[in-house]
C-alpha cells in the first residue's frame, strides 16, 4: 500500500516534473510567510541532499519566488526579515528532524521525504521524485 501511494504522489508531479501552481501542497507553500517560506525552501533543499530518490524542484522555487515577488512576500521583502528567517529556520529544523526522528546533515532523509510527500505538505511541493 506504501508502494503504491508512492507511485501515485509520482504520477501525481508528473514523473519528475514541477508540481502545477494549482496543486494544494504548492498553494501551502505559496501561502507561507516569508520567514516560514524560505525556512521550508532550506529544509527542503537538506531533505533533497539526503535523499537519492527525490530532486529539489529549483524550477518551482524560481516561479514562486517570482509569484510571490508579485504580491510582496517573495526574495525582495526577505532582505529586512533575515533574523526572522534564520530563526525560523531553525526552529524548521529541529521541528523536521523531531517529527521524523532524523538528522538533516548527514543522514538518510527518504522515510521523511516519502512521508512529507505521503501528506501533501508545503515542504513536499519542492521535492520530485525521481
Amino acid at each position: 500500500m506504501f508502494a503504491a501511494a508512492l507511485t501515485l504522489a509520482a504520477c501525481a508531479t508528473g514523473s519528475g516534473a514541477a508540481r502545477p501552481f494549482e496543486d494544494p501542497a504548492v498553494q501551502k507553500l505559496y501561502n507561507l510567510s516569508t520567514p516560514l517560506y524560505y525556512a521550508t525552501i532550506k529544509v527542503a533543499n537538506d531533505v533533497a541532499r539526503g535523499c537519492d530518490r527525490y530532486r529539489y524542484d529549483a524550477m518551482l522555487d524560481a516561479e514562486l519566488n517570482e509569484k510571490r515577488n508579485e504580491v510582496g512576500r517573495g526574495s525582495l521583502s526577505a532582505i529586512p526579515l533575515r533574523v526572522a528567517i534564520e530563526t525560523e529556520t531553525g526552529v524548521s529544523e529541529r521541528s523536521f528532524a523531531a517529527k521524523h526522528n532524523v538528522e538533516l546533515n548527514g543522514g538518510d532523509l527518504c522515510a521523511a521525504a516519502d512521508a512529507e510527500t505521503l501528506e501533501g505538505t508545503a515542504l513536499s511541493a519542492l521535492l520530485v521524485p525521481v
